[in-house]
């Protein structure tokens, strides 16, 4: 489901990548029902590209993706999205009535368990963030503690299903990672659901310190990552590091063109620091289809 945090179309760019892969593909099987759906067509959002799965008069589909590595994807129905953990191998069968979502949402077959999970998970996050104007005015001691607990119970109903172990390990990981976005929108958000409170202490958000923004694995593997990554970057640009400095800096190939990306998308031909931040890309971006977007909008008028 969707899950109101920052720079949200930012970690929608980031997934597309200049480069190319040459691992050997695999494929995997995704069919099922969704009832009363108003559009034609139900997408699958992958590292590098998308996959329509079109559905007929009863809203029934069936196809095979071809994926290279396993890892969260995104799954976009109508509109709302869905996370999905997907492995080479998988054949999953999905059932749902979008008029009876919350109680009609369940896959069978092969990587089932673990995608029934992260569609629980989706629907209590939801809940969890439905009175988000009460959560985001705690104190900040408080507002660590509730989610802190909110995922450490998520965690540990991983144990009730029969999931791999490095199943486990991953969720861990991007349960920490949504952990510290949560914390990055609490602080963003802070003097607007609390303004006759002091500032946040600066160094509320030691965990952001303590990691490594430069993890090309995890930027490839962890929406969250991303979300932290491009606003610990976007940061760094209003605070003013040159978009040249920045990129020069990143290591990771991932974690650039998904910078890249996000600065071809605010360029403004009528914004004087654009031009700057244009030079930048074409130094630093070889994809041509993305110096051609870049060209067109520094030529709108």
């Amino acid at each position: 489901m969707k899950i109101y945090l920052g720079f949200l179309l930012l970690l929608f760019i980031s997934i597309y990548s200049c480069s190319p892969n040459n691992k050997k593909e695999q494929v995997i099987y995704f069919g099922g029902r969704v009832a009363h759906a108003e559009s034609d067509s139900i997408y699958l959002l992958l590292n590098n590209r998308e996959k329509a799965f079109a559905l007929d008069f009863d809203g029934n589909f069936s196809d095979t993706i071809q994926i290279q590595d396993e890892g969260y994807k995104k799954l976009s129905i109508d509109r709302e999205e869905f996370t999905l953990y997907l492995v080479p191998g998988d054949s999953l069968i999905l059932d749902t009535d979008l008029n009876q979502i919350e109680t009609r949402f369940t896959f069978t077959g092969k990587g089932s368990n673990r995608n029934n999970y992260l569609i629980s998970k989706s629907f209590k996050t939801d809940a969890f963030l439905s009175h988000n104007s009460e959560l985001f005015r705690l104190s900040p001691t408080e507002f660590r503690n509730q989610i802190k607990t909110f995922n450490d119970a998520l965690l540990k109903s991983l144990d009730k299903i029969d999931v791999s172990s490095a199943f486990v390990n991953k969720e861990e990981k991007n349960l920490n990672y949504d952990y510290i976005n949560f914390l990055y929108t609490y602080k963003d958000s802070f003097n607007y659901y609390n303004p006759t409170l002091e500032q946040l202490p600066i160094n509320f958000l030691t965990e952001l310190e303590q990691m490594d923004l430069d993890n090309d694995e995890d930027y490839r593997t962890y929406q969250s990552y991303r979300g932290i990554v491009l606003t610990d970057l976007q940061e760094k640009l209003y605070q003013g590091y040159s978009a040249d400095a920045l990129l020069q800096k990143i290591k990771s190939t991932s974690i650039k063109n998904g910078f890249l990306s996000s600065l071809i998308y605010e360029l403004d031909s009528k914004d004087p620091n654009s031009e700057v931040v244009y030079k930048a890309i074409k130094k630093h971006c070889t994809y041509q289809p993305w110096l051609d977007e870049a060209e067109k909008r520094m030529k709108q008028n």
